[in-house]
């Protein structure tokens, strides 16, 4: 008998409206002409077991429902077999029914039907779309998006709108970001093959968090299979313009770099954990300190250069259904990891201003050559479990880990007039250059519980809840600087390192450190409102709690006289040069210690700070459909916001900003047709300035870069949102849409640069006013309308145009009409594109198993920087970039791919203009990239 046993197979599967596409719970399942039956669970899914090899047909039967037969259901011995019905209401006409694999979330048709279900506005991409495209991370995927752009290969824009009004949460529990000066989560860290799918809500609803304008991010990571299923994959890859370059700049790593962890090469050494004097002291105990502390360091202060070998990157996932304890438990595991490298040595980086209204060019205040190697390193590992109490009742644990970490040298040297001047020298003939070595290194992780619950004595009402803790650390050990000038005279040159200049050579040690927690609940009660339209409330509360660190040491070099910079770095920090070169009693001295190139504490408390958030939120909504074709969704969320940021220096006044909003949200959907919507909506939302930012202290990130400055006394931003849409949904995987938006406003927050203060500050700021308007058009259609001979085609396109404007303030005003008197009184918001597209052709042929995508996408100039003084603002340039994939099934478990990106190597540029020229504030290359991979899978 168990012999037989094992050899019976298992049906699964789920049950759903085919009007609304929700799932149906405590509907029947049975196998015709037998006993074998099963009831859905909370999430409509059946399960029948022990169900002997064979052809069947099952019947599927609901409450108010057509019941639907499913002929030809084939069982084999020991394997699942996956069945999706649709029923419809017992006032429509039976649709067909098809017998396909489990309409998982990553496929593009689902995602579609979630789309066109949606309450809100709402774009997306499925794993199976950027699988197609090549796609190896959720910022390459999500540049597809309608509307969508992605700046520096990590943070989204949403409708033209940065980072700041975005907000980006993982499997419905808000992400802490790990970029300091940033307001949101760094994209590139969630690796592709460890996501279901994207979504991006563009309208707001009341059980969504408040603080976006732009779009609400959501990340959903791989769920658990129907049946085993095993996949490994792996790919390497060439850029033209880095691999096996032998001028690749580098630095020293540990032996634990290929992680993405230091091993501690970079820490900063044991004779160095107490506190350097701030000067060099005849005193023997002081001394011998310095002395220790100056010695202990690596001696390695510029980069060096080495090949740079090929990329590469590899993925493994397993998942499955199977029983615990006579309950349904089901898995996903997956692991991924990638290691690239990128060069350039065509960069240039300048930094300019207006003096004059009489000015026919603007002022350099420094132009530099730019050269950088990096190397980056992701790894990432996901786990999830559920685990089916009941059919009314499931709880789920996911567990994420990402990692990484970025090795980055860089170089500049050039023009810089600020070490000109000092001496009378012809500042032409004056060179100045900078090196410095970067390391950083962050973490996410990740623990989340969630549950849901079916109440039947309640009217079916569900109980969702998540309570989710996050830790993300970004560590920055041994950032190294070290600068200096030449000038040259006839046949001599003659090498210096100016204090009143520039910075000392220098380490610097950051740590940040973030946690939050996140708790929610949900109450979902059904009911039936006029002629038996079914009708919802909902209402929730939520938690945020965030608490961040941020810790800063810094040493610097200082150097006695005899031991000036001679044009090598090595020979300057050459073992007999460091620390005590002489003491009392040596030959040749006076009694005195003498010192050549010794370490100096240069931490400033002012540069530490501690962050402490608190958001809580409470909504009430309702899901009503006025008519069989109208359906309101409206509600209103309160949050309460408390925040804090305090610098070490007290004699600062730390950061606060305390406030109660009322968010309400009105979204209606009226249904043209069963494929065909037309959306309106109303909302307001906010924006919240991040810890950095109301910090009162200032830092810099390089030699020759502008300085950052915190404001205690920023406001949050609120917004107005318009929003109406007209969708069309003509066959599966099909779509067309056309979009139209307003956003109002209040406060928005703005980042500039003062050219006119000694560092060239960033400085940020609220300004009164700002809107934006635009409209949107999506299309994604297969081609076999023009021609049956293209059916196997699939085009997509979509394209936004955005308008928007800023009031600019009197005072700032008044002093940019003093170099430039016709000047205009508004300019665009700070990161907004006036347009953003994005086109694809994909060949799809199932019998051959071959895909074939052509992606390219190109966004609008956008202000990066707004200068201060009159100065023109400094745009990112648009730039259009081009990628081919091409994938083809081997055998039956194989599949092979063949990646191209980057085809038209454009600029990465943010310039200046000013009276039709271009003022290059950084432009730079960085090559094209080819990559071929293998993936094996078993499902």
């Amino acid at each position: 008998m168990g012999t037989a046993f094992a050899q019976n197979g298992t049906i699964r599967g789920q049950l759903r409206s085919s009007e609304t596409s929700e799932v149906l719970i405590g509907a029947t399942v049975q196998i015709k002409g037998t006993s074998i039956a099963a009831a859905t669970d909370l999430d409509g899914k059946f399960n029948l077991t022990n169900v002997a090899p064979g052809t069947y047909e099952i019947i599927a039967s609901y409450i108010s429902f057509e019941s639907k037969t499913v002929p030809n259901v084939v069982v084999k011995s020991n394997e699942v077999t996956v069945l999706n019905i649709g029923l419809g209401t017992s006032s429509t006409k039976l649709q067909e029914v098809v017998v396909e694999g489990r309409a998982i979330r990553n496929s593009e048709n689902t995602l579609r039907n979630i789309q066109r279900k949606s309450a809100a506005v709402m774009d997306g991409i499925s794993a199976e779309q950027f699988s197609r495209s090549g796609d190896s991370d959720a910022a390459a995927a999500l540049s597809r998006v309608t509307g969508l752009s992605v700046e520096g290969s990590k943070y989204v824009y949403v409708r033209g709108l940065g980072d700041r009004y975005v907000k980006t949460s993982l499997n419905g529990a808000e992400v802490p970001g790990l970029d300091p000066n940033r307001n949101t989560v760094q994209m590139d860290l969630f690796p592709a093959n460890l996501i279901d799918n994207l979504t991006v809500s563009k309208t707001f609803t009341p059980d969504m968090p408040g603080s976006f304008s732009g779009g609400f991010v959501n990340i959903t990571t791989k769920d658990f299979p129907d049946r085993f299923t095993l996949q490994f994959s792996t790919s390497i890859g060439v850029n033209d313009q880095t691999t096996f370059n032998n001028n690749f700049l580098s630095s020293n790593k540990g032996k634990t770099d290929w992680l993405g962890v230091d091993d501690g090469t970079r820490a900063v050494p044991d004779a160095v954990n107490y506190d350097i004097p701030f000067e060099s002291s005849s005193s023997p105990s002081i001394a011998d300190r310095i002395d220790r502390a100056t010695k202990a360091f690596n001696r390695e202060m510029a980069p060096v250069r080495r090949a740079a070998p090929v990329n590469h990157s590899h993925s493994f996932s397993l998942g499955n259904q199977t029983e615990l304890f006579g309950r349904q438990f089901g898995y996903v595991m997956g692991l991924s990891y990638q290691r690239s490298f990128s060069y350039y040595n065509n960069g240039t980086f300048g930094l300019w201003e207006l003096t004059s209204a009489n000015a026919d060019r603007l002022l350099e205040e420094s132009l530099l050559e730019d050269e950088r190697g990096v190397e980056d390193v992701a790894l990432g590992f996901l786990a999830n479990f559920s685990y089916k109490l009941n059919n009314n009742n499931k709880v789920a644990l996911n567990l994420i880990r990402n990692q990484s970490g970025q090795n980055s040298s860089r170089s500049l040297n050039g023009i810089f007039p600020e070490t000109s001047g000092l001496y009378g020298e012809d500042s032409r003939r004056n060179i100045f250059e900078s090196r410095a070595m970067h390391y950083t290194q962050r973490a996410l992780s990740s623990a989340q519980v969630k549950g849901e619950h079916v109440l039947p004595g309640l009217q079916k009402s569900t109980i969702d809840w998540l309570a989710s803790f996050t830790l993300s650390q970004q560590d920055e050990p041994d950032l190294r600087f070290f600068a200096n000038d030449y000038f040259v005279t006839g046949t001599d040159t003659a090498y210096r390192i100016q204090p009143a200049a520039y910075s000392l050579p220098s380490r610097f040690f950051r740590d940040l450190d973030e946690t939050n927690l996140d708790v929610k609940v949900n109450i979902t009660t059904p009911f039936t409102a006029w002629n038996g339209l079914e009708a919802k409330v909902k209402v929730g509360a939520a938690a945020l709690r965030k608490d961040r660190t941020f810790r800063e040491n810094i040493y610097r070099y200082r150097f006695s006289n005899g031991y000036d910079y001679k044009g090598s770095v090595a020979d300057f920090f050459a073992p007999q040069n460091l620390g005590v070169v002489s003491r009392p009693g040596d030959a040749e001295n006076d009694g005195l210690y003498r010192y050549g190139v010794y370490l100096q504490d240069g931490t400033q408390r002012t540069n530490n700070y501690d962050g402490e958030e608190t958001v809580y939120a409470g909504y009430g909504m309702i899901d009503l459909p006025l008519t069989k074709k109208l359906r309101v969704v409206a509600g209103a969320r309160v949050e309460a916001t408390d925040m804090f940021a305090q610098s070490f220096n007290q004699n600062l006044a730390p950061g606060e900003l305390k406030q109660v909003d009322v968010l309400p949200s009105v979204n209606t959907t009226y249904s043209l047709t069963e494929k065909m919507n037309l959306r309106l909506g109303y909302s307001r939302t906010l924006a919240r300035p991040n810890f950095r930012e109301i910090a009162p202290y200032t830092s810099f990130d390089f030699v020759g870069e502008p300085a950052f400055t915190g404001n205690a006394n920023l406001e949050r931003t609120q917004i107005d949102n318009v929003d109406a849409r007209w969708e069309w949904y003509p066959d599966l995987g099909e779509f067309i849409s056309v979009s139209a938006f307003y956003k109002n406003f209040k406060n928005p927050i703005e980042r500039s640069i003062n050219t006119l203060a000694l560092n060239n500050e960033i400085i940020i700021q609220n300004v009164d006013n700002a809107k934006v308007y635009g409209v949107e058009f999506e299309v994604n259609k297969r081609l076999a309308f023009i021609t049956p001979a293209l059916k196997n085609f699939l085009a997509g396109a979509n394209l936004s145009l955005i308008k928007s404007t800023v009031s600019i303030s009197a005072r700032e005003l008044e002093q940019i009409r003093g170099v430039r008197p016709d000047a205009e009184s508004t300019r665009p918001l700070f990161g907004q594109s006036p347009f953003v597209a994005n086109a694809s052709l994909s060949y799809l042929n199932d019998p051959l198993r071959l895909i074939a995508t052509a992606n390219y996408s190109v966004f609008g100039d956008r202000i990066s920087a707004i200068s201060v003084g009159g100065t023109p603002n400094i745009y990112e340039r648009s730039r259009p970039m081009m990628s081919l994939v091409v994938s083809k099934g081997l055998g039956q478990n194989f599949t092979a791919k063949v990646v191209a990106e980057n085809l038209f190597n454009p600029a990465f540029k943010h310039s200046h203009e000013y009276k039709g020229q271009e003022f290059i504030y950084s432009s730079y290359k960085v090559g094209r990239t080819f990559s071929l991979g293998v993936t094996y899978l078993i499902n």
